[in-house]
């Protein structure tokens, strides 16, 4: 367990810090695509890595799922973002960034790879840029593909036993989109992230 406290100011903090970087990633794809996408109510909470996959809430269980993540390194923080579409999204999806149906499963992998730059990338600078941290994000990488929640997010894979999580369920105007962005900032960060936080709350 961490010894790093998520009281309520850092909480607050964080929400609104994470609420301004979600209308920043909103922004680009609402330019990118000409839609307007549903602004998330951010999900902020401590998480133990046997429960992560019940984080994904606006996923069912059983669902076939295409995801990716993309790490994310700054001073003295670290983590990693995973984008998750359910496959049942794929054809909305391919019309929402290309106008037409959903491709073979190299053409699906390569939407939502594409969707990650955009929205995880965006969502990653906006909340460091605002607490002053410099940050490198790696490219986002094929996570899993056509597996249930579960086998993809197996406690096995996890490096850590307790994170932070931000987790935001968009919602794509005019599209029957499931679509589920996890932020986890690794256990060694909090503190410095927490840090950063209540100093910009001062």
């Amino acid at each position: 367990m961490t010894a790093v406290e998520l009281d309520e100011d850092i909480r607050d903090g964080l929400q609104e810090v994470t609420n301004i970087a979600v209308g920043l990633a909103a922004d680009k794809i609402a330019r990118c695509f000409s839609t307007f996408v549903k602004m998330p109510i951010p999900n902020i909470h401590f998480i133990e890595a046997a429960d992560i996959s019940m984080t994904l809430g606006a996923i069912g269980s059983g669902d076939q799922v295409t995801a990716v993540a993309q790490p994310f390194y700054g001073h003295g923080v670290s983590g990693e973002a995973v984008l998750v579409f359910t496959d049942a999204s794929m054809d909305q999806l391919s019309r929402l960034m290309v106008d037409h149906g959903a491709g073979d499963d190299h053409q699906q992998a390569e939407l939502v790879l594409e969707m990650a730059s955009l929205l995880s990338g965006a969502c990653i600078q906006g909340i460091c840029s605002q607490l002053d941290i410099g940050v490198l994000i790696k490219h986002p990488e094929l996570f899993g593909q056509h597996e249930s929640v579960e086998d993809l997010l197996s406690v096995e894979m996890l490096p850590w036993k307790q994170t932070l999580a931000i987790e935001l369920n968009y919602a794509f105007e005019g599209f029957d989109i499931t679509c589920d962005l996890i932020v986890l900032f690794h256990e060694s960060s909090l503190e410095g992230l927490f840090n950063q936080l209540s100093f910009l709350l001062e």
